[in-house]
């Protein structure tokens, strides 16, 4: 059966995601020394400089891992910036020493630089959205490095998708199902994320007339791109949901359907997550009939 995995920024969701459903779980930290070392403008993961409300601080990083671990599930560190200098790499592969994040049963990366050292160092990879997994001349890129999970990007087709996963079955694959769709490409984007400062991305989104239209267009024109903007901004960034495609990636053999938001409500997340397992556990007729609460009549689909 595919396996749910889900973000983690707190002790207490570990109980409350595991007898939701979870089976794995991706984590990252924050550490004041790096901040200090490198400046606010330096991730560890995209999302250190949310602090603790998307991350552990790094000295709770092996209790993190020992209690899901005792939860039967899987844990996961997520060291997926776009790019590290060699010095950053090598203040991480001692921190990873330092605080035993090798215990992890992987971490997740898209910089081909850190992929490359932690698979000599041994430590199982995966390789991120940030790697840029669009066809299979990527993976097999990856495949070469002995590389055994991918995650595919958001913006793909599921017909691609299929293509690729039939051409590597010995590879596992996880996708994005459900919460905060972004209509941007992850591989090609530098843009930095902080809750204090936004990003490039979310200041495109969101600021008032930040484009100007033509005097010549038609006001239908107008109103359809204004709907357009609206629709990606609110409606499928925050509620991007991919319910009704769980009996494709089934019968395509996916390995993980991801549940994002590592800085969203613990109880939307735990709502997401109970939501997902119910439906994974059912036959494809009964899919098929459910009514779809997520679902704004398609509009924060996924991949349709």
């Amino acid at each position: 059966m595919m396996k749910i995995m889900v973000p983690l920024s707190s002790f207490e969701d570990i109980d409350k995601f595991s007898e939701a459903g979870a089976d794995e779980f991706y984590f990252g930290f924050y550490d004041d020394e790096w901040t200090k070392k490198y400046g606010d403008f330096e991730e560890i993961n995209r999302m250190s400089s949310f602090g603790s409300a998307a991350n552990f601080s790094i000295s709770d990083c092996e209790e993190v891992i020992r209690k899901v671990h005792s939860k039967g599930k899987k844990a996961f560190v997520t060291l997926n910036s776009a790019m590290y200098s060699s010095g950053q790499i090598e203040w991480l592969l001692k921190k990873i020493d330092e605080y035993r994040l090798y215990n992890a049963d992987g971490m997740i990366s898209g910089s081909i630089s850190m992929v490359l050292k932690l698979k000599k160092y041994d430590i199982p990879v995966t390789v991120s959205t940030m790697g840029g997994l669009y066809n299979s001349d990527i993976i097999e890129f990856y495949k070469k490095l002995n590389i055994k999970r991918v995650i595919l990007p958001r913006d793909m087709k599921i017909s691609d998708m299929e293509l690729i996963i039939k051409k590597y079955p010995d590879m596992e694959f996880e996708v994005f199902l459900m919460r905060n769709g972004c209509k941007y490409s992850d591989s090609n984007c530098m843009s930095y994320h902080s809750r204090r400062f936004g990003s490039m991305c979310s200041c495109i989104d969101r600021q008032d007339g930040i484009f100007e239209l033509s005097p010549n267009l038609s006001v239908s024109d107008k109103k359809e791109i204004y709907a357009n903007n609206f629709l990606f901004t609110h409606a499928f960034h925050k509620s991007a949901c991919g319910i009704c495609s769980i009996e494709k990636f089934r019968n395509m053999e996916i390995s993980s359907l991801k549940i994002v938001g590592r800085a969203d409500s613990s109880f939307k997340l735990e709502y997401d997550i109970k939501l997902v397992k119910s439906i994974i556990s059912k036959k494809s007729d009964e899919i098929q009939s459910l009514p779809y609460q997520n679902c704004l009549y398609g509009l924060n689909c996924y991949y349709h």
